[in-house]
């Protein structure tokens, strides 16, 4: 790299050979009035893809920069293993990263405008207060089997938001997020070890500023059946959510009302299914880090048929508690910008306006 990099995409990979090259020419497209590097991450693939992005390397040597871990041949990591690769796939990859600002990109995603690294630059680099952290956008999901999209985030109109205000009603894609690289400031946002995936990832940016936000439909996240989401079923998704609120603390305390709405959803649905056996056993693979966190009421909901009569009834009485005080939090957190912001996205859903 001859000059240094405005911006660092961080790009992980793990056998996605079919994709690499859709994923890779999308990047390289991109308009900018700046450098812009591309550094890539591979879990130790054997399907060719780390052979496709050597070729990418040497093709572009001044942009491109690539990374492969070790890797057991054939094994295969589930659970709280994978969880751990995929830390040390973003960790490195954010440590390694020169620009002023850094995306995260799955290696099966791809950008659909060419302009997204410099939209979001430019509205990052007008913040010379730095009042956020982020600028984020829509995107679509992409099925791959069909070609068929729909964009993943409520319908709403650009705005500004801060951390409480994001973390309490919003999801933006990490594909779809441009981070200051706090990194090269000291600041170091993964010493907590939690995880660097999905909702957790921005939020340990969340300390440092707030998200500003665009509705332009810039990525496809395609849907394939052996994401990692879809490795895991709807419910470990559900607990892996609701540990949030625990795992929250140790980045930023400050957030927890927030957490406990954001984190509604999820709740509901595993106290709603507390008493299926069969889910029981499937919430077993989290134990670990249900305890590790002290989650002791969403362990009292996922072990809630291997626990005594006596927590299952502390079980029952604490949920309708804290369902009630969520409700409380929601009303005081969500301000007149965000029941406006809300109220039009669910005019705009109506209309079909997406």
């Amino acid at each position: 790299m001859t000059q240094q990099p405005k911006v660092s995409v961080l790009i992980s990979f793990y056998n996605l050979a079919p994709f690499v090259d859709q994923t890779m020419e999308s990047v390289l497209a991109q308009k900018t009035d700046f450098p812009v590097e591309i550094l890539c991450a591979d879990d130790g693939s054997d399907d060719g893809t780390i052979e496709k992005l050597r070729g990418w390397e040497a093709a572009h040597p001044d942009t491109v920069r690539v990374f492969v871990m070790d890797r057991v041949p054939g094994k295969k990591y589930e659970g709280n293993e994978r969880i751990r690769r995929m830390n040390a796939i973003r960790g490195r990859l954010f440590y390694e990263a020169k620009g002023s600002y850094v995306c995260y990109l799955d290696g099966d995603d791809f950008y659909t405008d060419d302009r997204k690294l410099q939209k979001q630059a430019d509205i990052l680099d007008a913040d010379t207060a730095h009042k956020y952290v982020a600028c984020g956008h829509n995107g679509c999901y992409y099925w791959q089997s069909t070609g068929e999209t729909q964009p993943i985030e409520k319908p709403i109109r650009e705005c500004a938001l801060t951390a409480k205000e994001y973390w309490s009603f919003f999801y933006i894609h990490t594909n779809a997020m441009m981070f200051r690289n706090i990194g090269l400031q000291g600041i170091d946002p993964y010493t907590s070890g939690i995880q660097i995936i999905d909702n957790l990832l921005t939020y340990q940016f969340l300390p440092y500023g707030g998200v500003y936000y665009i509705p332009d439909c810039m990525f496809n996240y395609r849907q394939t059946e052996d994401s990692t989401f879809h490795r895991r079923s709807v419910y470990q998704n559900y607990i892996l959510n609701a540990l949030m609120l625990y795992q929250q603390k140790t980045v930023l305390r400050g957030l927890f009302g927030a957490g406990l709405v954001r984190t509604l959803f999820e709740y509901t649905q595993l106290y709603e299914n507390r008493r299926d056996p069969k889910l029981t056993e499937e919430g077993q693979t989290y134990l670990e880090n249900i305890d590790r966190y002290g989650a002791g009421r969403l362990r009292r909901l996922v072990n809630y048929n291997k626990e005594s009569a006596p927590v299952r009834l502390w079980c029952e009485l604490e949920n309708k508690f804290w369902f009630f005080m969520t409700k409380v939090f929601r009303h005081y957190i969500w301000k007149p910008k965000v029941r406006a912001l809300l109220e039009e996205a669910r005019i705009r859903t109506e209309k079909g306006e997406c």
